[in-house]
């Protein structure tokens, strides 16, 4: 049975579904295609942003502080123009995709951008995309960079 357009939005109010965004032109893609998603499904969307707060190497973090003021301001200006109900959740963590995985949790739909990193550039410094891909237990969609789309 298919669903008419304003059924379908009745149908799935109150599903939530998760972008998680480092702001890069890849992580602002995945932001459009879950905007557009949750707009067509009648869907709220949680915008997630992770600050890397390395405990173990602490010089290694710049302005952890500064960083996720600056995220806060940049997601909050993304849900003020958003077409649908958005939530800001800006946190730090040292292992970013696990903190990922845990945002999404209880989401319908996870979605994330792929930097579009070659085979040695992900052996050499890991993707966060892939190891979300890899733990999340909610489905994943895993948007391009606009380079890598064909």
């Amino acid at each position: 049975m298919t669903l008419a357009p304003t059924a379908r939005r009745a149908h799935n109010r109150g599903v939530q579904i998760c972008v998680a965004t480092d702001l890069s032109t890849s992580g602002l893609v995945a932001v459009n295609h879950a905007m557009a998603w949750a707009e067509a499904h009648g869907a709220k969307v949680r915008l997630v942003h992770v600050v890397h707060d390395p405990v173990l190497a602490p010089a290694l973090s710049n302005d952890v502080p500064g960083d996720v003021a600056r995220a806060g301001e940049a997601l909050d200006e993304i849900a003020r123009r958003a077409p649908v109900t958005c939530e800001v959740d800006v946190r730090t963590a040292e292992d970013l995709s696990a903190e990922i995985v845990k945002a999404a949790e209880g989401s319908a739909y996870l979605f994330v951008g792929s930097q579009g990193k070659s085979p040695f550039e992900r052996l050499r410094v890991g993707s966060v995309a892939t190891a979300v891909i890899r733990h999340s237990t909610v489905p994943v969609v895993c948007c391009p960079h606009p380079e890598q789309a064909g």
